[in-house]
């Protein structure tokens, strides 16, 4: 994801929660010189207002999980997404985002 962000060019929020990843306090299982190769272009942090991110004019997009309420905000800005399940509800979410509401694409069905 990291190098993927960075080869895209495009600037980015990226909220990374503290602890969501095994064996990671935050950031530093980031790879090796990523923060450099984002330089200002990133802005990379524990938690975000995400009603007032997606309102936002100059988001395009929202990498999501799908929960129900990332789904719900995401629809109710207009903000396409970028679907990410990873377990139980969120599958469902995703592929009514993708396959029946259009709304985004579903990154484990395609």
């Amino acid at each position: 994801m990291a190098w993927g962000l960075t080869i895209s060019r495009q600037p980015f929020l990226w909220v990374i929660r503290p602890g969501s990843i095994c064996g990671s306090d935050w950031i530093e299982l980031l790879p090796q010189g990523f923060l450099e190769a984002v330089g200002e272009r990133s802005c990379i942090v524990k938690w975000a207002p995400q009603m007032e991110v997606l309102s936002h004019d100059a988001v395009g997009g929202l990498w999501s999980h799908c929960g129900w309420n990332s789904t719900l905000e995401s629809i109710s800005e207009g903000v396409p997404m970028l679907c990410r399940p990873c377990f139980s509800d969120q599958t469902v979410n995703a592929r009514y985002v993708s396959q029946v509401w259009k709304l985004g694409y579903n990154w484990r069905m395609n």
